[in-house]
């Protein structure tokens, strides 16, 4: 049986995608402190059965994220084993999935076949996407859940009838998913699509019918079941979610993530240095003033739907999210979908100037081709070359060395202001976080107060090892355990840290 070349070429994009998104994806450590939270936590729930509540190590309950990212994990796990290949499995599935979703939405609204290849490709080889998945952050899930949301969004608009009802309704279960991955997020994409039809003047058409309470049900049934269940199960955590997912990242700077509108200017190098080597052509013949800084060329968007859509998703969620108290670089991850298809659309803009037949023409294919061919080659390597970086928080480097260090027997690991979460993926000893601060850094059950947590284990005689990140911490731990008068050696380790031993019965050595 012939195959056409355009399946030929479905099937070459997802070869690449495959190489991009699963090559040396567990060749590097987990790398505190994302990493470390979200790994030690899906461990912990594996371990103990406990794949509702998320427990971070023994006793604390975290709730910062819904526990999509958890299950990815944990499933990751089960199919290939505990290793950080089985752990990232996930986040290189979604980042796949999202990349093809950008072909397909291009397609939907270009009906251009090799815009659309072309858009996928440059979704996956802007660097931000393609990094984001190699770490494991809720971001490159959600960024599948508000691209396909953008897709059956646009199939919604686009359709009228039962077939606009269905599109809405897997929107509202893809927009579902978002939610159960990290939490309102989902809901920063969506502003977009909400300009986008006040613009075109179809709010009232578009929300006014029955089947819109009925997607809100779908909505409410896949996304929020979670969140009314904690809420109901443990007593605070409605409020908590409130403050931690809502009020503290909109409003509050009590969780320190850049707050203000000269934090905003973090997304300035994120979105031009994120997007390269694609965004080269923003700025060639001078695009960009000719376009976005043209008066008529905004006046003309609102009868250009496609365009449109797409402005809007990119620069209303950029609004928010740098109006937004909490950012940090990957929030932007959502817009490099609708960014990718501009991108390509540009690209493409600029060769159909060019009569296919020229000499120019030619050399131009090649040089994109080349530049294809060379990330595919380049991209994995530089992931390869993370996992030789001497990174300070890689908990596999850090194990290997406190491993040597360790007595016999059961331990409990314990650290103090900076947390080693991820030690929990290598280790069966029991890793806790303590504080020495007064004001710690807020979680739902609050952090155990050094003073309150060691003296019950002393009294039973059980080993407890303090891990200390900073010589200043350190200097305090020290002073308050000759003030206690509890025995302790300290053994140094690389990087100014240190593992500082509580025996109960053996003599206070010298230090």
């Amino acid at each position: 049986m012939k195959i056409h070349k355009e399946t030929w070429e479905i099937i070459g994009l997802i070869i690449i995608l495959l190489v991009l998104g699963l090559l040396f994806q567990g060749s590097r450590g987990i790398w505190q402190p994302d990493e470390g939270y979200y790994t030690g936590t899906a461990m912990t729930m594996m371990k103990n059965g406990t794949f509702i509540i998320p427990y971070l190590g023994e006793e604390e309950i975290f709730l910062d994220k819904p526990p999509l990212i958890y299950w990815g994990i944990i499933a990751g796990i089960r199919l290939f084993g505990q290793t950080e290949f089985g752990v990232r499995f996930a986040h290189a599935i979604s980042f796949i999935l999202t990349s093809l979703s950008v072909g397909l939405l291009s397609f939907a609204m270009f009906r251009h076949r090799r815009m659309a290849l072309f858009s996928s490709l440059i979704y996956a080889t802007m660097i931000v996407p393609f990094f984001a998945a190699n770490f494991i952050t809720p971001d490159t899930h959600l960024a599948l859940w508000t691209t396909l949301g953008g897709l059956l969004f646009w199939k919604s608009v686009q359709t009228s009838g039962r077939s606009s009802v269905i599109w809405k309704m897997l929107l509202c279960t893809v927009m579902g998913l978002g939610f159960l991955s990290k939490g309102p997020a989902v809901l920063i994409p969506c502003t977009g699509m909400f300009i986008f039809l006040l613009i075109r003047r179809q709010i009232i058409r578009y929300f006014l019918t029955f089947w819109s309470l009925v997607g809100l049900l779908v909505f409410g049934l896949v996304g929020l079941w979670w969140y009314v269940w904690i809420s109901i199960k443990l007593p605070g955590a409605f409020s908590y979610f409130f403050d931690n997912q809502i009020w503290g990242r909109l409003v509050s700077d009590r969780y320190e993530r850049n707050p203000g509108l000269h934090g905003a200017l973090i997304y300035v190098p994120v979105l031009l240095l994120g997007s390269l080597p694609w965004s080269i052509v923003w700025w060639q013949e001078d695009r960009i003033r000719k376009i976005f800084l043209n008066k008529q060329w905004w006046i003309r968007l609102k009868n250009n739907p496609q365009v449109l859509f797409l402005t809007t998703w990119t620069i209303t969620p950029l609004i928010v999210l740098a109006l937004a108290s909490s950012k940090l670089g990957f929030y932007a991850l959502p817009v490099f979908a609708p960014l990718a298809i501009l991108t390509a659309g540009l690209w493409i803009n600029k060769y159909n100037n060019i009569p296919v037949s020229s000499l120019q023409w030619h050399k131009e294919q090649r040089r994109i081709i080349g530049l294809i061919c060379s990330l595919i080659l380049i991209l994995p390597l530089l992931k390869l070359s993370l996992s030789y970086y001497p990174h300070n928080n890689d908990m596999r480097a850090f194990w290997a060395e406190i491993e040597r260090e360790l007595p016999n027997g059961q331990v409990e690991l314990c650290t103090i202001h900076d947390r080693a979460d991820g030690l929990i993926f290598y280790t069966s000893q029991q890793v806790e976080h303590l504080t020495y601060d007064q004001d710690p850094y807020p979680t739902f059950l609050g952090t155990e107060h050094l003073q309150n947590e060691i003296f019950e284990p002393l009294s039973e005689c059980e080993k407890i090892v303090l891990i200390i990140q900073d010589l200043d911490e350190l200097s305090r731990i020290k002073n308050f355990l000759d003030t206690e008068g509890i025995q302790h050696r300290i053994i140094n380790l690389s990087g100014e840290r240190r593992l500082v031993y509580l025996n109960p019965t053996a003599p206070n050595p010298a230090l």
